[in-house]
């Protein structure tokens, strides 16, 4: 009998000692799982970091070299070359080229491709400045006209400018939230228009006193040039310059595998927010 009951014990014992190991076992499987799910995901954070520092710091070049509407090629080439050499020490080959300058749209990112209805500038206090120059020749008729609109937060509107292409004429209608204050031909070619410091566009009244955002829409049937300053709600002044577009593409290479190969718009002289 005595025998029977030490069997026991050590049959226990022992399913205890195996029930021990397979719970360390899971616990420590489990870390080591998710230690390289973390590495991994760093591993993802970091290239993505880095392919977007890389976006910025191109981005910031072409503006440096951005001059008088046209590009200085040995500026764009030196920082190329510089780049080369910061990326080759983790064995990387990196390479830059783009485009020749062009005339952008009215979207978000200056190409005809571009998302069309964007905000232009948010919370704003002021605007000191507001000026755009439109090629007439790619405006849209009535029903997909151009827009410039200040609205509020809520998205209500209190002032808008709608540009439109009407059998070979090119008019401006200028409305508050309800009425059509002025509807205006604005000839042909590439017409100025000065939205503010001018009592025809209303803007300056009815934005007075608001805080606002200015938002384009239909930005895709329009294109030409706008400048835009004044300053935000809390404080701070802004900039916008629209001359240009160009299209840059980037690449990185590693050991004869293509990391990264983009092309992406950039908006010339841009200017600060």
């Amino acid at each position: 009998m005595k025998k029977r009951n030490d069997s026991a014990q050590m049959i226990l014992i022992a399913g205890f000692a195996i029930g021990i190991g397979i719970v360390v076992l899971t616990v420590m499987l489990n870390n080591i799982i998710y230690a390289s799910n973390t590495a991994s995901e760093a591993n993802i954070e970091t290239n993505v970091f880095d392919f977007s520092n890389t976006v910025k710091v191109t981005t910031q070049a072409y503006e440096k070299a951005y001059d008088s509407g046209s590009i200085n090629n040995s500026y764009i080439a030196n920082y190329t070359s510089k780049m080369a050499m910061s990326h080759a020490i983790a064995g990387f080959i990196f390479t830059l080229h783009n485009d020749s300058l062009q005339e952008p749209y009215f979207t978000q990112n200056g190409l005809h491709t571009g998302d069309p209805d964007w905000v232009v500038v948010d919370r704003i206090d002021r605007t000191d400045s507001f000026e755009l120059m439109i090629k007439t020749s790619s405006l849209g008729n009535a029903s997909k006209c151009f827009v410039v609109e200040a609205i509020n937060q809520s998205g209500s509107m209190f002032w808008s400018a709608r540009v439109f292409n009407s059998s070979g004429t090119y008019y401006v209608n200028v409305t508050n939230s309800t009425d059509v204050l002025r509807t205006q031909n604005i000839g042909s070619g590439n017409p100025s228009l000065n939205i503010t410091n001018n009592t025809n566009f209303h803007f300056d009244t009815l934005t007075a006193g608001k805080q606002y955002r200015i938002r384009f829409i239909n930005g895709d049937n329009a294109s030409g040039t706008f400048t835009l300053s004044g300053e935000l709600i809390n404080g701070e002044p802004f900039e916008i310059r629209r001359y240009h577009v160009l299209n840059t593409t980037m690449s990185l290479n590693k050991n004869g595998h293509l990391e990264m190969n983009v092309t992406i718009p950039v908006t010339l002289p841009r200017g600060q927010l």
